[in-house]
């Protein structure tokens, strides 16, 4: 029987402290679990610790991309526009405002509530709130006065590609040494990665984008990918990690390696959750590799610049196609309910005219939008300014 111990704290790893770590962390769409790599005490501090905060700083991605998890839908979340106004961004696409407090006047014994909500649904909770109040409330009067309208943002939500802190740095090195582990090494053979996982460890990746190492990189979508290549004739184990086809690492996981050869990799399309067939080319001099460990690379900022660039003209693109799948199939049937046409009913020239009309003066906010949207640009603040302060 094969003894296993966990890779971070050496404890023998049992059925009572056995655990699966994801190689790509579910938040973000990772679906392969390997066992035997943590216990699980020190899995759920790297999931509360690193492993949130990678997710959390990764969040808007997962939300625009409608990334595909195994536990459960990536949660609304709100952000900031460029000016400060609070937004809550839902999985379908739609956008709502956070509530406002009621505006309540009284006059002559009367009193009026104006209230402002996201939905339907919470106009009703806080019309019903009102009632505890002023029991004379007419909800069923309120409810009918209530008035539905859509509108578009004027201006784009602000975010960021950067990565704060160590968390997510340490949640990537972390995916190199699971897969190392699912290739058959041992956790405890991958010593620089060990290294930097400890609190204030040394580094032990860079950013790397002056050559591309996937040798047949798709054209078009967006991927998470781990590859690992140990080389006893080097005595390196090097390990590669690019997440949303944005953030890319190379990681030096070993350079005592004495195993045998060894090439693994796993790649997968977030946004269904299948796996995807990538090559790699992880053979680096010993140069190169020190190059890349100790982010040298003075290409990665722009190159991940341009990456963003490319995955957020994805996103815009997604983004129109869902917006107008949607308001084009609520048009046709508010317009529909409107003219009084029923299905089956012969289609008159007087019918389609007026059809045409209809469908074109509610599609025009949308139009407009479109419009706006491709005459400003895509926005986001900030080129990616690199890893904190490396220890010396």
């Amino acid at each position: 029987m094969t003894i296993s111990n966990c890779s971070y704290c050496g404890v023998e790893i049992t059925a009572e402290n056995q655990s699966r770590e994801h190689i790509i962390q579910n938040a973000i769409g990772g679906r392969k679990e390997v066992p035997n790599v943590f216990c699980r005490p020190c899995n759920s501090t790297f999931g509360d610790r690193w492993d949130s905060e990678a997710a959390e700083q990764l969040h808007y991605l997962s939300l625009k991309l409608q990334v595909v998890r195994d536990d459960g839908e990536v949660p609304a979340r709100y952000y900031q526009t460029i000016s400060g106004k609070r937004v809550r961004l839902h999985l379908d696409g739609h956008m709502t405002f956070p509530p406002q407090k009621p505006e309540i006047t009284e006059m002559d014994g009367k009193v009026n509530i104006q209230i402002t909500a996201p939905d339907t649904r919470e106009a009703k909770k806080a019309l019903k709130g009102q009632k505890r109040r002023y029991p004379k409330v007419d909800l069923e009067a309120g409810e009918k006065a209530m008035v539905c309208q859509e509108t578009y943002l004027e201006e784009p939500v602000n975010v960021t590609f950067d990565l704060a802190g160590d968390g997510p740095y340490r949640s990537v090195v972390k995916s190199a040494l699971t897969l190392a582990v699912s290739a058959g090494i041992r956790g405890q053979e991958c010593e620089r990665a060990l290294q930097y996982l400890q609190p204030n460890g040394e580094y032990c990746f860079g950013s790397y984008y002056r050559c591309d190492l996937i040798v047949n990189r798709p054209a078009d979508g967006v991927f998470h990918c781990v590859a690992v290549k140990g080389d006893p004739g080097t005595r390196k184990l090097v390990g590669y990690v690019e997440l949303f086809s944005i953030y890319r690492f190379v990681i030096c996981l070993s350079e005592n390696y004495t195993g045998p050869l060894v090439e693994d990799s796993y790649s997968i399309d977030p946004t269904t959750g299948k796996t995807i067939d990538l090559k790699f080319d992880l053979d680096f001099s010993e140069e190169e590799l020190a190059f890349a460990v100790d982010d040298r690379d003075e290409t990665a900022a722009a190159g991940r610049f341009a990456a963003a660039h490319r995955v957020m003209a994805l996103i815009q693109q997604l983004t129109f196609e869902r917006e107008q799948q949607r308001v084009a199939g609520k048009v046709y049937k508010e317009t529909l309910e409107t003219l009084g046409f029923e299905p089956g009913q012969e289609m008159t020239p007087e019918i389609a005219m007026a059809m045409s009309k209809e469908i074109t003066s509610r599609m025009l906010p949308f139009l407009k939008h479109r419009l706006s949207a491709q005459l400003g640009g895509s926005v986001f603040a900030g080129r990616p300014k690199g890893f904190p302060p490396r220890n010396k």
